[in-house]
């Protein structure tokens, strides 16, 4: 794995950590699943944004399991 993507993954890990602990302020719907993973792959997604989305564990759960 390189560098680069070693970085993002701790860092989609630790957004996704931190963000158990507060209360979902945004729900993803399952259709959305795939595009979303998709853009915050290739860095479309601001880190702000994405601790927002990972508040939803569902999701954040889907995401792990598939791409971290």
């Amino acid at each position: 794995m390189s560098l680069e993507k070693e970085k993002q993954r701790r860092t989609l890990v630790t957004l996704g950590e931190n963000a158990k602990d507060k209360k979902v302020s945004r729900k993803v719907d399952t259709y959305e699943y795939e595009s979303l993973a998709e853009c915050i792959r290739s860095d479309q997604v601001p880190a702000s944004e994405i601790a927002e989305i990972f508040t939803d564990q569902t999701y954040y759960k889907w995401y792990k399991k598939r791409y971290l």
